[in-house]
């Protein structure tokens, strides 16, 4: 598929890592281009899919804020990473290809961050509730947060979930996703090194629950990979503290 470029420059991106999600990719994209909030570009990166998922993409070539992307398959830090690098957009986001965003997401969540920006606070990331799904869409539960996890936090686990938007400016700052499952629980912790979090309570997501996602022997790689995650926490808020205190008595 040829690339496809915007007269205009978007102001978020999405980034769509997708591998072999021809189940469920068009409901996702579904989502995002029906937010209320227009001024986006999606960008799906094709992970070196074997079945139709890039047919599946073809079909909404007419929105020409659709931008696609092949590569050799790499895994999702890998996928996560192209689509940064390609990235537009002051604020960045990312969808998995089974997932949703519900209409308001971009806008509210874009909202709030400017809200947060121009009031001078030290916040370059916020993130909502959400609704985890069943196969047909259906929310089963509803993941609440009490408030904005800090550095310190982390160390316990990670709350954040996956209904998130982020200054692109914060992800050059952070680096780039680790190549390991949690990718998105170690990014947040580094991220935590350069701002604080910002918290919306409204339910404006879907994490769909279905039998394609990690089993057996990947919960012990999932494991491995939190357990390391807590001690890069601990590890970074207890340099953060050091320096603080340093700070302090100067």
């Amino acid at each position: 598929m040829k690339e496809i470029i915007l007269e205009d420059n978007p102001d978020v991106s999405i980034v769509v890592p997708m591998y072999n999600a021809e189940r469920w990719v068009a409901t996702t994209i579904n989502s995002l281009l029906s937010q209320t909030y227009e001024n986006i570009e999606v960008i799906v990166i094709d992970d070196g899919s074997t079945d139709n998922s890039k047919q599946i993409v073809d079909h909404f070539s007419f929105d020409k804020r659709i931008r696609y992307f092949h590569q050799e398959n790499g895994g999702t830090g890998s996928a996560l990473n192209a689509g940064h690098e390609k990235a537009r957009g002051k604020y960045v986001t990312w969808c998995s290809s089974d997932n949703v965003y519900y209409p308001h997401f971009i806008e509210t969540l874009r909202t709030a961050l400017e809200q947060m920006e121009n009031e001078k606070q030290d916040v370059q990331l916020v993130y909502s509730d959400f609704y985890f799904i069943n196969e047909q869409g259906r929310p089963i539960q509803t993941i609440t947060h009490e408030s904005p996890q800090s550095l310190e936090d982390l160390i316990r686990g990670y709350d954040i979930g996956m209904s998130f938007l982020y200054t692109k400016k914060l992800w050059d700052k952070t680096g780039p996703y680790w190549s390991r499952i949690c990718e998105d629980y170690n990014w947040c912790v580094r991220a935590a090194q350069y701002t604080e979090f910002g918290l919306v309570k409204a339910t404006l997501a879907g994490f769909r629950i279905h039998s394609g996602q990690i089993t057996g022997s990947r919960k012990n790689e999932e494991k491995a990979a939190a357990d390391d995650c807590r001690a890069l926490a601990s590890l970074l808020w207890k340099q953060t503290s050091e320096n603080r205190s340093i700070n302090s008595n100067s």
